[in-house]
């Protein structure tokens, strides 16, 4: 017998009456339900036993098992551990580059910034600090006016200028009234004995802008010069001289030597002044008004500042009371070289500042002559510490 077939209620039933008639070697060819019961088929022929096995083992491979074993899970959560380490080590990484970078970027815009705006800074920390004076209190003797440096300072007077008076009196303890001090002091700076070098000076140079009051100072100057240095019979050894373009309105100039009684010349170019002044410097003394147009002329302030060098010849530059001391700075810049003498003019129309008295000090000017310009009558005023000093202390109350 090689197949047999039996129909039970349940497979177990079945099963056991298959081991039973074909032995436990047998195998199950086919199982079906038929009108409610199990019907088996089965076989102990060598030949169904043998297919039967063949396709076990294809149901084998074909089912996957092998993947799951132990051994390959082992492996496998080795791997995924492994993997999952590294990916979350990856993400630290990349997150720490990029806050890595943000702060790098943020210490960048902290520690550094762009010219321009270092630039306005700089600007405006200067501004600040100009005329700003930083000092320790303790620093101040007690028996001094600790107020006195904020005071001058209020009063226009420059760091500079404060910051070099108190150098020469730090150690000065016999001092009373060092605000009244302070002005003798720059005063004492500022001033030139110009009387003497009227005296000696053969040529005077009357250098300065238009409208600075140079030909009313030259009418006073001959004047000066008629009452003190000349005799009635010697008005002849003085000349006035207009250096101006032909095109010069010099009518005041010589309204004033009609006045004074003296011949005024004119003379446009340089070489006709160098002329003039050779042909009559040792026989006459020559007072030159100079024409602001004229002191552009090529040549003519190299000539100046190579007479300037003479003993017996004077640059004097006019300067209005009310000139700003960037106009001042200017000025002094172009005639640096020519050693000019400051006259301060239009003293009767307005006042100098302590602003621009602190730039003729820091720029080491020397003012020889006070003048006003409304009037001619009356000798000219030369600069005198004592003078000055009062008329600081005048302006500044």
């Amino acid at each position: 017998m090689t197949q047999h077939k039996v129909i039970a209620d349940d497979s177990l039933s079945a099963m056991d009456e298959i081991s039973k008639v074909l032995g436990k070697e047998a195998v199950i060819l086919k199982t079906q339900k038929v009108n409610g019961k199990i019907e088996i088929l089965g076989s102990n022929n060598i030949e169904d036993i043998a297919s039967s096995n063949a396709k076990k083992n294809n149901k084998k491979k074909n089912n996957f098992s092998h993947l799951f074993s132990n051994h390959n899970l082992e492996n496998d959560n080795k791997v995924r551990k492994f993997n999952t380490i590294i990916q979350n080590q990856n993400i630290k990484n990349d997150a720490s580059i990029q806050n890595l970078s943000k702060v790098e970027s943020d210490n960048f815009d902290k520690n550094f910034v762009d010219i321009e705006t270092f630039r306005t800074f700089t600007t405006k920390i200067e501004n600040l600090l100009k005329n700003m004076i930083i000092s320790d209190i303790d620093d101040f003797n007690k028996d001094k006016n600790n107020s006195l440096t904020i005071d001058l300072l209020k009063k226009g007077f420059s760091k500079k200028v404060i910051s070099e008076f108190q150098e020469k009196i730090i150690n000065n303890k016999e001092i009373e009234d060092l605000e009244l001090f302070f002005y003798h002091h720059l005063a004492k700076k500022l001033v030139f004995p110009y009387e003497d070098q009227i005296i000696n000076s053969d040529v005077l140079f009357l250098n300065g802008p238009t409208g600075s009051g140079k030909t009313t100072l030259c009418a006073k100057l001959s004047s000066y010069i008629l009452d003190n240095l000349l005799s009635t019979n010697d008005k002849h050894k003085l000349s006035i001289i207009n250096f101006g373009p032909k095109s010069s309105d010099y009518s005041e100039l010589l309204n004033f030597g009609k006045l004074l009684n003296l011949n005024v010349a004119s003379v446009s170019s340089l070489n006709d002044l160098i002329q003039f002044i050779e042909e009559n410097k040792i026989k006459t003394k020559l007072i030159i008004d100079v024409s602001q147009e004229n002191r552009n002329l090529s040549g003519y302030i190299d000539y100046l500042e190579k007479m300037s060098l003479n003993k017996n010849c004077s640059n004097l530059l006019t300067i209005p009371a009310s000139t700003n001391k960037n106009m001042i700075n200017s000025m002094m810049n172009f005639y640096k070289n020519s050693f000019p003498t400051i006259a301060l003019t239009k003293l009767d129309e307005s006042h100098i500042s302590a602003e621009e008295l602190s730039i003729f000090a820091e720029l080491n000017c020397k003012i020889g002559i006070l003048s006003g310009s409304r009037s001619i009558i009356g000798s000219i005023a030369f600069a005198k510490s004592e003078v000055l000093a009062q008329y600081m202390k005048d302006i500044s109350v």
